[in-house]
């Protein structure tokens, strides 16, 4: 995991996530090769958007966990599968091999500052 992606692994760690006016969620997979290219694209996304906190589920560990926060937020459990936050709502998702860069600097730039 890199250093700009923090692990949710509880309700407590998903509750920090929820508290950020505007956060990104990862749901990756290490059993799925869609999600190692999903996860290099979120990576360099982190890179160049460093006021955006990042967070990442693994779901091969935390399956039930990471269904919780589906349900939760109101958004189909998908893997790979990147989801912006605004306050805590799921604003914006994606899945497998639509998850770029591009896409989520452009969903980040439609947000207000």
């Amino acid at each position: 995991m890199s250093e700009e992606l923090r692990e949710v692994s509880d309700e407590q760690s998903f509750a920090e996530v929820k508290e950020q006016p505007l956060a990104l969620l990862y749901k990756h997979s290490t059993r799925c090769p869609i999600a190692f290219g999903a996860k290099s694209e979120v990576d360099r996304f982190a890179a160049k958007n460093l006021s955006v906190p990042i967070y990442m589920v693994n779901v091969v560990v935390n399956r039930d966990f990471s269904r919780r926060i589906a349900e939760d937020l109101g958004v189909k459990h998908e893997s790979p599968q990147a989801i912006l936050l605004r306050s805590g709502e799921a604003i914006k998702h994606t899945s497998h091999r639509r998850i770029t860069a591009q896409l989520l600097e452009e969903w980040v730039a439609e947000e207000p500052a």
